[in-house]
């Protein structure tokens, strides 16, 4: 194995623990923060994150200072304890059946990031089954569909 090919392992590697990091560090701005925020807590040096993320160095200085948006734990840290582990995870989402307690409504889903909004937090999920039931605001929605849920719908 040459150098080369060692670099590519590195970088795919950095690669796939970003999709499976964390679930706090999130990209709430999709600039890559989050993942920025990651790898550089795990040891990894500013140029292989630049070069993992197909960031400029620039951009990954500027990732790290919280220009523009900030990483803002603060705004995920009273969840923390009721959000799924990682970025990836399968968890089972149950929507309220208000009173229709024959109805099933659970399915699977895959998280893709946490969204927190003013004092609560939701879960952007992509759907692995299709729903039994209509979603508040999004209707019947079908395997692969990506919707966002409170975090009280996550069982």
């Amino acid at each position: 194995m040459d150098c080369r090919d060692d670099g590519e392992v590195r970088l795919g590697l950095m690669r796939e623990l970003c999709r499976t990091r964390p679930l706090k560090y999130s990209d709430l701005d999709h600039l890559k923060k989050g993942s920025t925020k990651f790898l550089h807590e795990n040891g990894y040096s500013l140029e292989g994150i630049a070069e993992a993320l197909e960031l400029g160095l620039r951009d990954v200085e500027n990732n790290l200072k919280g220009t523009g948006y900030e990483l803002d734990y603060r705004k995920i840290a009273p969840f923390e304890d009721k959000l799924p582990d990682n970025i990836g995870d399968v968890i089972t989402i149950k929507v309220p059946t208000w009173g229709k307690e024959d109805v099933d409504a659970s399915f699977k889903a895959k998280v893709r990031q946490c969204i927190p909004r003013g004092g609560g937090c939701g879960l952007s999920v992509i759907l692995l089954e299709d729903a039994g039931v209509e979603i508040p605001l999004f209707g019947k929605c079908k395997k692969g569909d990506e919707i966002v849920v409170p975090l009280e719908w996550y069982i």
